[in-house]
C-alpha cells in the first residue's frame, strides 16, 4: 500500500549576509594577528580564485599564529544575526515549513552559530563545505563537491543543483511534495537556485545586495519564473510572507492553536485557584 503523499512548504536559506550579518570566513580571517607577508602572502594571492583552498590556507596560518579553536568558535558565536532572522526561522518552523541551509561557509561555523542561538532543531538539512578541527586544533575544510557545469556558481558548490536534488529526493524517497519553495539569499551564487524555481515559488533577495541587483537588472535575460520578494530584514521578510494569500490559512491555523492553548491555560489556572474558607488551612495542590 502506497503511503499518502505529504504536502508542505520548503524554505531554503543562504547563511552569510542572510541569516548572519557578516561573512563568517572573513570574520575568522581577520583573526590573523598581523598582515601576512612573504611566501604565505604569495600563496594566498594564488589561491584567492578558489575560495575553499584559500580558506584552508587561512586556517593553516591561524593555527601557525596560535589562534585557538576556542577563539575561533567564540568569534563565530558572537556574529550578530541579520535583524529578525531568529524570529523568522522559529516562526516558519512553527508553521511546519521544512527549513534547509545551502551555504558556501562550512559545517563548523554554521553548526556553532546555530547551536549558540538554539536553532539547530529548526533545520531539516544543511548543505555546506565539510569542516572539522584536528587533534592539534587546526581547522580543515573540504569542498562540498566539484562541478564545472554551472557558470553562476563556484566550483565547490552549485546551490541550484543542491536545491533541485533535495526537492527530488524528498519526493522520490520520502513522498514529500513541496507546494511552494522559498529561496532566501543575498549573493551572486544565490541566483542559480532561484532560476530553477517554478512559477509558484518565491525568490527572496536581500535589498541592495548582488542577488537583488542582478535579478532586477537582468530579469528578462535570466527568465526568472519565481515571484520575486525583496527584503531588508527578517522582520520585513516575515511581514511580507504573512501577507501572502498562500500562507493565510497557515497563520489562521496557528492563531487558532494559540487561542485554544490560551483558553486551556486559563482553564487550568482557574481550576488551580482555591478560595480559602475562614478557619480552614487549605493549600493548593503542588
Amino acid at each position: 500500500m502506497t503511503a499518502q503523499q505529504q504536502r508542505c512548504r520548503l524554505a531554503a536559506f543562504d547563511f552569510d549576509h542572510t541569516i548572519v550579518a557578516q561573512n563568517t570566513d572573513t570574520v575568522v580571517r581577520d583573526l590573523l594577528p598581523n598582515e601576512v607577508t612573504g611566501p604565505s602572502a604569495r600563496a594566498l594571492n594564488e589561491l584567492v580564485e578558489n575560495w575553499t583552498l584559500y580558506m584552508a590556507e587561512i586556517f593553516r596560518l591561524l593555527h601557525e599564529q596560535q589562534v585557538t579553536e576556542a577563539r575561533i568558535r567564540d568569534t563565530i558565536r558572537c556574529i550578530p544575526e541579520v535583524p529578525g532572522f531568529v524570529r523568522l526561522l522559529k516562526r516558519l518552523k512553527r508553521l511546519n515549513f521544512h527549513l534547509i541551509i545551502i551555504s558556501d561557509s562550512n559545517s563548523v561555523f554554521i553548526d556553532e552559530w546555530l547551536k549558540a542561538h538554539h536553532l539547530t532543531d529548526c533545520f531539516k538539512a544543511i548543505f555546506t563545505n565539510p569542516a572539522e578541527f584536528d587533534e592539534k586544533g587546526q581547522l580543515h575544510v573540504r569542498p562540498y563537491h566539484q562541478q564545472t557545469e554551472c557558470k553562476l556558481s563556484a566550483s565547490n558548490l552549485c546551490k541550484g543543483r543542491v536545491l533541485e536534488h533535495f526537492v527530488i529526493e524528498q519526493d522520490l524517497r520520502h513522498n514529500i511534495r513541496y507546494d511552494q519553495v522559498f529561496y532566501v539569499g543575498d549573493g551572486h551564487n544565490d541566483i542559480c537556485p532561484v532560476l530553477r524555481q517554478r512559477a509558484c515559488d518565491f525568490a527572496c533577495a536581500r535589498q541592495g545586495f548582488a542577488m537583488e541587483k542582478h535579478l532586477v537588472k537582468n530579469r528578462n535575460k535570466f527568465k526568472l519564473r519565481a515571484q520575486l520578494l525583496v527584503w531588508k530584514s527578517g522582520f520585513d521578510l516575515l511581514e511580507q510572507l504573512n501577507a501572502l494569500p498562500q500562507l493565510h490559512w497557515l497563520n489562521e491555523c496557528e492563531d487558532a492553536i494559540g487561542l485554544r492553548k490560551a483558553a486551556e491555560d486559563a482553564r487550568r489556572a482557574s481550576a488551580a485557584t482555591v478560595v480559602p474558607v475562614k478557619g480552614a488551612n487549605i493549600e493548593p495542590e503542588q
